[in-house]
């Protein structure tokens, strides 16, 4: 993560941000005396302010400029603070280069996966991967408003890292799938050119928004049937045109219904074998970010704000 993030900073002017949080709870301390949990929290303290002052010499040396965080908690929740804190543009973690259920079983209810459901700015999942030629970046698009960021920002990276960018929505027949019988055959194929006809005419308008005064490679331009649904359909085109890495937008859901439902960002992440950047929509509430907001507002004596 650490050689993605120098690279993309050097690439785009970034200033970078190394965190690093340890989460040294009571339960972990328990069976140790007071002053050994002195030691060992001093000696922690320690190990992690050399890793972290190492990495930003590492990074200046290569003309990036750093700063480095260390704090006690949760990983995942002092990310989100130090986002909101800080006004990131962009957070960058790191995920194990592992395929099938052993992917899955690290990701799911991981820091990466809270992070792509809760965190306010873009996440970026990077995998290890080589960083030097020209990068194959695909945008999964569902024409849905949430994409029109991802393409936005896809567009902005393409143009910073010379990437070869691929469009790619993947056509459902809602229709298809009511009908108890096939249809007609003088509807069938006409209902399926009028779908992917709106499909096509939707991403050709998002994209000349997103492209409107920006000079950037020639964006390849997809349609794809569905196969047996549209996660399926987007592992396939990674797998078939080796891609680098995946953008798309996310929906942002609380509570239960964030839960339950999720979205495709969410379902394709311990799947892919590519890194992933998850877009949230502009009107993406983060309740973390608004408590810590409201905390900071609070008058230090614990009266009411007027």
């Amino acid at each position: 993560m650490f050689h993605h993030a120098v690279w993309l900073a050097g690439k785009t002017g970034a200033r970078l941000t190394f965190l690093s949080a340890i989460d040294l709870t009571a339960i972990l301390l328990d069976d140790l005396t007071e002053n050994n949990r002195l030691v060992l929290t001093r000696t922690i303290d320690a190990d992690a302010g050399r890793v972290l002052t190492e990495l930003v010499r590492q990074a200046k040396e290569q003309g990036v400029e750093a700063e480095s965080i260390f704090v006690h908690g949760k990983g995942w929740l002092e990310l989100i603070q130090q986002v909101s804190r800080g006004r990131h543009d962009l957070l960058l973690v790191g995920a194990r280069a592992l395929n099938g259920a052993d992917v899955r079983r690290i990701l799911m209810g991981s820091t990466a996966q809270k992070l792509v459901r809760r965190c306010p700015c873009p996440v970026w999942v990077t995998r290890p991967g080589p960083l030097d030629q020209p990068l194959n970046v695909l945008v999964a698009n569902d024409l849905k408003p949430v994409s029109e960021p991802a393409l936005r920002l896809a567009v902005e990276l393409g143009q910073a890292l010379d990437a070869n960018l691929h469009l790619l929505h993947v056509a459902e027949y809602p229709l298809f799938s009511l009908c108890l019988t096939s249809l007609p055959d003088e509807i069938g194929p006409d209902y399926q050119n009028k779908v992917r006809a709106r499909a096509e005419q939707t991403l050709r308008a998002q994209l000349d928004q997103a492209t409107l005064g920006v000079s950037t490679k020639p964006i390849q331009v997809h349609l794809m049937d569905c196969i047996r649904n549209p996660d399926e359909s987007i592992l396939q085109f990674i797998k078939e045109h080796q891609i680098d890495l995946l953008i798309m937008g996310s929906v942002g859901r609380s509570g239960v219904a964030g839960i339950m439902i999720g979205n495709a960002a969410e379902r394709l992440l311990p799947n892919v074998t590519c890194s992933v950047l998850v877009v949230k929509p502009p009107d993406f509430v983060c309740p973390i970010c608004d408590n810590l907001l409201d905390a900071s507002n609070a008058p230090a004596d614990g009266s009411q704000a007027d």
